[in-house]
Parts: structure tokens; C-alpha cells; sequence
């Protein structure tokens, strides 16, 4: 059944069936709800469930397990219940967006469009001691569980995932790791990404860290929103940012440093798309871009006489053709970098 305690909402197939006019309440198709409209659209998702089973296939080496020889030891890990914990967040569609709000604390943006993104990936649940698991989780698992034996997956791992959004809200469903996660990642092929902002083909082995560049990636060149994984950038979710891009203050290290900005840091280092954002390009299109808001006369003011801005600085001179061939340029400049 559907059930809501301390913030966890708890999806399930079964659930979205059966009890859909009780569960519909708490998966609406704004974001007022926070992530559960995107967390049910990454799942129902085949691409990129599979390699959320990949990643789970690695974290606990189910694709390893054809090598023990006793069926007994197999039977056992595959039979046991698994618990993993991925970090997600809303981020800023566009790159130099995200780099704003992580350089410059007071930085904002109105109507910033966000998608959701995969951060880390841990086993167990942080904070949960070893070994315990409340009763509503295991029931949970169970269930899903009893599902995979009744449609013939006797012989796949089910795992517990909570997907936390710097846990202001956590969401757990079950996942059934199949047979074609475990032999992709088995035979674990190499991923070639091409850079959006570069132009540079990238060549990654398979490990977890791959898996969420690759989907995250995904994710970001989807500008017409088919994955329905855009919604709007809210004020946690830029303040999670700005806290990952804060140097700890000393005394103050331990307040920032929590698991949720640490989750994030980890994705900044591990993926490409922002160490090829350097903070120099950051600035210059800062700086271009206050030049053209300088330069730039509205009609009414042209209608009026000479702006200010020239009057101060004499030397500044454009006529309109050469301001809308300023603006052009800088446009075609950001949208090759974005």
C-alpha cells in the first residue's frame, strides 16, 4: 500500500495501480511535492532504470557472483535484502547557470529552468546502523520481493533504493536487478560521450561514476523535455549549490559538510561538463555581457537623446548596426558554450 510517515513517500508498482486515487495526491505533476513526479519518471524510464540496475549490479558485484562456486552462497546474497541510497537535485539546465550560483553567493536568476540530476550513489542508507531496518522498509521489500518470484525473477536481486534530495524529502522504491543489467555490466562496455560545450569525444570504462555522467548527460542534452525531468529551480536547490561551491569557514567545516553537499562536490570533480566551465570563461561573459548592457539603447531612451552611459564616456560610440552585431555575436558566443 501507499503510505506517507515523516516525509517518506513510498512508491510501488503495485501501489500505482491498486491504490492510484490515494497515491495520486502525493505525485502531482507540479514540483510543489518536490521530487516524486521526477523520481516516477526516471523509473518509468527503460534507459535509464537499466543503468541504475547497472550501478546496483557494480555497488553490490552481482555480476560477480557467477563465480562462486557454491549455489548455497549465490542464493544467499541474491535472496538478501539490499538498501542503497542515491543523492539527487534540481540543477540549472544551463551550465553557467549552475557555475553562478557555485562561484558567486549572491548571484540569482528569475524563472531558472532546473533538471533533476544523479549525484552519488551509497550502500546502506546513511545514518542507518548496520542491521536495522524499519518494519515499513522490510514489508516494503518483501513485496516486491514475492513480485519478482511470482513473474519468474526467483533468481534476481531486489534492492531498497532511497533517493534523497538534500534530504528535504526521501523517496523509496524497489528495483529488480534483471538478467540484462547484470550482463551489461558483466561485459562492461566502454561509454563515448560527446562534450555540448567542446565539442570533445570522451571515452569512460564502465564503473558507477560513468553510469551517472552518462545519464546525467542524458538528461541535459533532453532540451525539449521528453524525459519530463525539467521543472523549476526552487531556493533549496540553488542553496544546496552555492553551500558545495563555499570554502568551510574554520569552526564552520562541520556544519557545511554535510552528506547532501558532499554528494555534490563528488559530482563537480567527477564530471567533465564542469571542469571544462572554467571560472575565466565565466567572467568574460560576464564582462561581455555588461558591455552590451551598457552599450545597448532601448527605442523610447533613443527617442529621447543620448544615454547617459554615452555622455559619461564620450569614446563609447555605436551606432545601432554595430550594437545589434554585438548582441548577435554574444548570443552565438554563449549558446556554443552552453
Amino acid at each position: 500500500m501507499c503510505r506517507v510517515q515523516n516525509g517518506l513517500v513510498l512508491l510501488q508498482r503495485r501501489c500505482q495501480k491498486e491504490h492510484w486515487p490515494i497515491h495520486k495526491e502525493h505525485c502531482k505533476q507540479g514540483l510543489g511535492e518536490g521530487i516524486g513526479p521526477l523520481i516516477k519518471s526516471v523509473t518509468g524510464n527503460p534507459m535509464l532504470s537499466h543503468y541504475i540496475q547497472v550501478c546496483l549490479s557494480l555497488q553490490f558485484r552481482l555480476h560477480q557472483l557467477h563465480r562462486l562456486q557454491s549455489e548455497a552462497d549465490r542464493k544467499k546474497i541474491i535472496r538478501a535484502m539490499h538498501l542503497a541510497h542515491i543523492d539527487v537535485g534540481i540543477e540549472p539546465s544551463k551550465i553557467t547557470d549552475f557555475m553562478n550560483l557555485y562561484h558567486f553567493k549572491n548571484w540569482d536568476k528569475p524563472d531558472m529552468e532546473g533538471m533533476l540530476q544523479f549525484h552519488d550513489l551509497v550502500s546502506p542508507w546513511p545514518g542507518l546502523p548496520e542491521g536495522s531496518v524499519s518494519e515499513m522498509h522490510y514489508e516494503m521489500w518483501k513485496t516486491a520481493r514475492t513480485e519478482a518470484d511470482e513473474e519468474g525473477g526467483s533468481h534476481c536481486a531486489v534492492v531498497l533504493i532511497q533517493f534523497a534530495n538534500n534530504f528535504q524529502q526521501s523517496i523509496v522504491c524497489p528495483f529488480i536487478i534483471g538478467e540484462d543489467a547484470i550482463d551489461t555490466a558483466r561485459r562492461a562496455p566502454s561509454f563515448t560521450m560527446v562534450s555540448a560545450l567542446s565539442g570533445k569525444e570522451i571515452v569512460y570504462p564502465m564503473n558507477i561514476a560513468s553510469c551517472f555522467e552518462y545519464m546525467n548527460t542524458h538528461i541535459r542534452s533532453d532540451k525539449n523535455d521528453r524525459l519530463r525531468l525539467r521543472a523549476p529551480m526552487r531556493e533549496i536547490d540553488k542553496e544546496l549549490i552555492r553551500k558545495a561551491g563555499k570554502e568551510p569557514e574554520e569552526g564552520d567545516a562541520q556544519k557545511l559538510e554535510n552528506h547532501a553537499v558532499r554528494a555534490l562536490r563528488v559530482k563537480v570533480g567527477r564530471e567533465y561538463v564542469y571542469k571544462s566551465q572554467t571560472m575565466k570563461q565565466i567572467q568574460e561573459d560576464r564582462r561581455t555581457a555588461a558591455v552590451v548592457r551598457a552599450t545597448a539603447v532601448g527605442e523610447e531612451r533613443q527617442i529621447e537623446g543620448v544615454p547617459q552611459e554615452q555622455q559619461a564616456n564620450p569614446g563609447q560610440k555605436l551606432n545601432r548596426a554595430e550594437r545589434r552585431r554585438l548582441e548577435r555575436e554574444l548570443k552565438k558566443e554563449q549558446k556554443r558554450r552552453q
